[in-house]
């Protein structure tokens, strides 16, 4: 029989239930932050629906009472097709959209001039249309080839030229205000993504020290554990939007202005992802401690050292302070306090290690020592000096 908690993971795991969920998650947002600094926060988003409304009002005006042309709504869907993400993907995407009109074209049109309009010749289409869409590289969701083809097939060739027309307008048009016109930037919103999650990182670890000194059993050790899984699952979306945030500035002439940013960026997700992972290896430690798996003591074995909930408090510091340095104007107190926490860090470490020295049980020394690896790796992730991530930090000239 399944269990309430199933059926909820079962409707969040669907495409329906991720629809209702991120539109819950939105109104509680809305609601938390007042309609005003969320219309603040998403203004980026709001300017670039704006302008891409305005490209497509201008082709269709342009198409319909310049050109003249007898469908003037194929230009402004010829916007809608064409404008994607980023400047540099819009323009790629324009190609691939008049390419595709073009092959459908003149497919549709020499397969019907050979063996007239028919079955055979619709079938034929299509499975010409789809093969050439894999052929020729395009993205899985464009069938721009076989649409046109059956449109050519059932209209005649005079609607393919036309057709044609109106995509090269359309797609000139998008391309011109995606480059032209407020070019999309998503360097801060990278930022600003990996700042939320390094936040989240910080209330994680902060959540596992007080759970260690308070008192934790084996639910509260796989709610950890869960969490450190969704955020290192989030973390590759986050990797996403730092790809995404390169890729924007890829066509801009003051691209050599962002170049810093970018690497920091990068680098910083790369250095997210790394710690994040650690720190899911302590949970899963903790985990299988309080469980007794591999030999381990589990519940007799739940009583560790202080030292522990003390280092990853700091390290909790550790995320916070990391976070806080990926947006706006880096401030010195923010990193004066992370190395802070770092050194702080360290020293609870060796007094863990030199508690942990005195276990006997051979499982349980094992995972103390994986425990204290884990978060050595860490701290040497976050150091600014010796660290492998040091270009995620701001530098000040």
């Amino acid at each position: 029989m399944e269990t309430e908690k199933g059926r909820r993971q079962t409707l969040t795991g669907s495409p329906l239930g991720r629809i209702v969920s991120r539109g819950a998650s939105a109104l509680a947002l809305v609601r938390s932050m007042g309609f005003g600094r969320w219309l603040r926060m998403e203004r980026e988003a709001l300017a670039q629906t704006v302008k891409v409304t305005a490209a497509c009002a201008l082709g269709w005006w342009l198409a319909a009472y310049v050109l003249k042309v007898d469908l003037p709504v194929l230009v402004p869907v010829g916007v809608l097709l064409t404008v994607s993400a980023t400047a540099y993907s819009t323009l790629v995407r324009g190609g691939q959209q008049i390419m595709a009109v073009v092959v459908g074209v003149g497919a549709a049109t020499a397969l019907v001039w050979l063996i007239g309009a028919n079955a055979v010749t619709l079938a034929v289409l299509v499975v010409a249309g789809l093969v050439l869409t894999r052929l020729l590289n395009l993205p899985a969701q464009n069938v721009q080839i076989p649409i046109t083809a059956l449109l050519v097939f059932a209209l005649g060739s005079t609607y393919g030229f036309a057709r044609l027309a109106d995509v090269l307008l359309g797609a000139a048009i998008g391309i011109a205000a995606n480059l032209l016109v407020m070019p999309p930037r998503f360097v801060d919103k990278a930022r600003k993504e990996l700042s939320g999650l390094s936040g989240e990182l910080a209330s994680l670890a902060d959540d596992m020290s007080r759970g260690l000194r308070e008192g934790w059993d084996a639910d509260m050790a796989r709610d950890w554990l869960d969490e450190a899984r969704s955020l290192s699952q989030r973390l590759e979306d986050t990797e996403a939007a730092a790809d995404q945030a390169a890729e924007s500035v890829r066509l801009s002439p003051r691209r050599r202005r962002y170049d810093r940013r970018l690497r920091q960026v990068a680098e910083a997700a790369t250095c997210l992802d790394h710690a994040c992972h650690q720190l899911r290896s302590v949970a899963r430690g903790l985990a299988d401690l309080i469980e007794g798996v591999r030999g381990l003591p589990g519940e007799r074995g739940a009583d560790l050292p202080e030292a522990l909930a003390d280092e990853l408090a700091a390290l909790s510091r550790v995320f916070r302070d990391f976070g806080m340095l990926q947006v706006g104007r880096s401030h010195q107190e923010d990193m004066d306090d992370l190395c802070d926490a770092l050194d702080d860090a360290e020293r609870h470490h060796h007094r863990l290690a030199t508690e942990f020295h005195q276990t006997r049980h051979a499982a349980l020394r094992s995972l103390q020592g994986a425990l204290l690896d884990d978060c050595a790796r860490i701290r040497h992730e976050f150091d600014p000096d010796t660290g492998p991530h040091r270009a995620a930090f701001p530098r000040h000239d």
